[in-house]
């Protein structure tokens, strides 16, 4: 074990130094390619040779790790406008940070324990904690820029009070604004400049970071567009700005709040995976039969089930924490997959044969932004129940060659008539009972022909003593024989893949919950964006339903939808809206809506929200204070899983079977004592 050990930190360290090689082996190279090339402008062959641009340059070419930079790339770019080489210096920075905290993880999981299943399992875990270290990097990018972007629009306010022009103010900000938000401020700038800013702002809503920036910029063109007017002797420009910023404040101390909640849940989750070995050693050292436990099928099996908890409670809070977004899954794995002419004939079966499912399927996947197709969940669900059931077979396979093992190797039920026999002896008569085992283990055999092959073996001459070790060796042959998979086994690794087939089920489940929790945050949101445009006197209903489309997050599918059906007929339209989302603050709005597009003007269709907006605002402060303290009692409930069951399944539970057998052994002994 410890040459194996060594063998592996070698190739580790071996790993580390191909990779700095490379990294340096890069730098160098593409040093020299800027150099050569006299015709460009000093400043650029400075920037081209910094060694984070210079590596990125590299490995962005190299097919190992092209794919991997680029995903990291196109989740820094929807949040900075930055040039090119401020975006791969930042992307090569968060790849190498996850990929060397994700390594020295491995690398300490490694040291714990060597065997393979260990090993895969670890794997899997530094995978998960990877993307996480990555989103924490990429999360950590816009509360920062929505820092930049509150301190703007105080900046824009203070400027539009000196001339009342909303294209010179913002021009006139970009001075004050720092880096990542000059980008923003300078494009908005143009936008409003531009001969065709509605097409310009369709162009940029692509680009935009987060709602707020979208808003702000819609914001100015429509007054910029309709003029501002004095409503209750303050401007509406500048109201709207109030609005917006209130939006602003209420999202950071959101996040903020959030952050303080969840603050160490994910370490408490990943904890029991270090504190395995750890306790197994501390077991062995103060009670040595549970050698027997971590040594043996239990401990194998606990382990594989406590990793599962690990990671599911680890993705379990990050949904909880994460926040409700429609995301553009990589489907190019499940469109591969569907090429093969079988599967995807399956698939259309099933989908076929279940067509009401799979349109509630379809749904729900709408409803919480996963953007997948229909088929491709369905694939999903297989793959996880093939993975199961094959994870299965090999768990059950594993424990009776671990039991065959232990049989072989063990010398639990070697006993002698001598007290005294010196461990050599013992380890002989070890090995004898190993092979006469393997030479006998598929055949049929009978006591003499065990007690001839003892004698023949030559550790033991005394007939007496060849008995009672036959005895023993055809004891040990019985339950040798007896470790195969069963029957019964089988039918259990199906239960587990039927469970597992309904896993992703299960999860978009949970991930509706959650969303759930925040549709009357968003319906609060709703009521700002209306306030922003009802004194405008050529919005229309469509108008807004535009804007809440822009803002929206739950309701965005059903709201897109709307919008659709809109030139077919307004009334009809919204009355659908009612039908596909029955949440009743939100069918308030769009009654008032309905209101508005048929009989009243939109300023008298919503003329309560601003006299009732001071309780709307206790009320969303209050609301968002108790969806968050909900989700951050789920999430410690969640996080604390995997450490009871460690301490339960690890040390309590092998100590109470134990106690239990030492207890039946005495009993027994003092029965036939009497």
């Amino acid at each position: 074990m410890n040459s194996q050990r060594i063998r592996i930190l070698i190739a580790a360290m071996a790993f580390i130094i191909i990779i700095c090689v490379i990294a340096i082996f890069a730098a160098l190279s593409m040093d020299k390619k800027k150099k050569s090339k006299k015709f460009k402008k000093q400043v650029y062959r400075s920037k081209g040779n910094d060694i984070w641009f210079s590596t990125y340059t590299y490995f962005s070419k190299f097919f190992l790790t092209k794919k991997y930079l680029r995903r990291i790339r196109k989740r820094i770019e929807m949040l900075e406008m930055s040039d090119n080489w401020t975006v791969s210096r930042k992307t090569m920075k968060f790849a190498a940070i996850s990929f060397s905290a994700v390594f020295a993880m491995l690398v300490v999981l490694m040291l714990l324990d060597l065997n393979l299943y260990y090993f895969i399992i670890s794997l899997i875990t530094v995978v998960i904690v990877h993307n996480q270290i990555i989103n924490m990097l990429v999360d950590g990018i816009e509360k920062k820029l929505i820092v930049q972007f509150d301190k703007f629009l105080g900046d824009v306010r203070h400027h539009y009070h000196e001339h009342g022009m909303i294209d010179e103010a913002v021009y006139d900000s970009i001075n004050d604004c720092k880096y990542e938000m000059s980008i923003h401020a300078t494009r908005m700038y143009e936008i409003l400049t531009s001969d065709d800013p509605e097409n310009e702002i369709e162009k940029y809503n692509e680009l935009a970071p987060n709602k707020f920036f979208k808003t702000f910029i819609a914001n100015c063109y429509t007054v910029q567009k309709f003029g501002d007017k004095i409503v209750d002797d303050e401007s509406m420009f500048l109201t709207n700005l109030n609005y917006l910023k209130q939006e602003i404040n209420l999202e950071m101390l959101r996040r903020q709040k959030l952050d303080y909640l969840f603050n160490s849940l994910s370490i408490i989750a990943l904890a029991p995976i270090f504190t395995l070995k750890p306790l197994e050693s501390w077991g062995k050292s103060n009670l040595p039969e549970m050698v027997d436990y971590f040594q043996g099928p239990y401990g194998f099996v606990v382990q594989i089930v406590l990793f599962l908890l690990v990671i599911l409670s680890y993705k379990l809070i990050n949904t909880l924490k994460s926040d409700y977004q429609h995301n553009e899954y990589d489907n190019g794995i499940y469109q591969r997959l569907l090429k093969i002419p079988v599967l995807a004939g399956f698939i259309s079966i099933l989908k076929n044969k279940q067509y009401n499912k799979a349109l509630k399927y379809g749904d729900l996947l709408k409803s919480v932004g996963m953007n997948q197709r229909v088929e491709h969940f369905y694939l999903r669900r297989i793959i996880y129940l093939i993975a199961a059931l094959f994870v299965c077979i090999f768990v059950f396979v594993n424990i009776h060659s671990i039991s065959k093992h232990n049989i072989l190797y063990t010398s639990e039920s070697l006993m002698t008539d001598d007290k005294n026999t010196d461990k050599k002896a013992e380890e002989e008569m070890l090995k004898m009972d190993r092979e006469i085992i393997q030479k006998y283990g598929n055949k049929r055999v009978d006591f003499k022909t065990v007690e001839k092959a003892v004698l023949e073996y030559g550790v033991i001459e005394d007939k007496t003593l060849a008995g009672i070790a036959s005895k023993r060796i055809i004891e040990k042959l019985k339950k040798y024989r007896e470790e195969y998979f069963k029957w019964w086994e089988l039918l259990i690794c199906l239960l587990i893949a039927v469970i597992s087939y309904n896993i992703p089920y299960w999860l978009i489940l949970f991930r509706k919950k959650v969303i759930q929790m925040n549709m009357e945050d968003e319906v609060m949101q709703y009521h700002a964006i209306i306030l922003m445009l009802m004194h405008i006197d050529r919005v229309s209903v469509e108008d807004i339903l535009k804007w809440m489309e822009q803002f929206a997050v739950v309701f965005k599918d059903s709201i897109s939808k709307c919008l659709n059906n809109f030139e077919n007929g307004d009334m009809e339209a919204l009355e659908q809206l009612k039908i596909d989302e029955p949440f009743v603050p939100f069918s308030r709005i769009v009654e008032n809506l309905q209101s508005a597009s048929d009989k009243i003007p939109i300023v008298r269709a919503f003329d309560q929200l601003k006299v009732e907006r001071g309780y709307y605002q206790e009320k969303r402060k209050m609301d968002n204070e108790i969806t968050l303290n909900k989700k951050g009692m789920w999430g410690k409930m969640i996080a604390f899983v995997p450490l009871i069951a460690t301490i339960f399944l690890y040390i309590l539970l092998p100590f109470i079977l134990i106690s239990i057998n030492q207890l039946m052994d005495y009993s027994s002994q003092m029965g036939n004592s009497i």
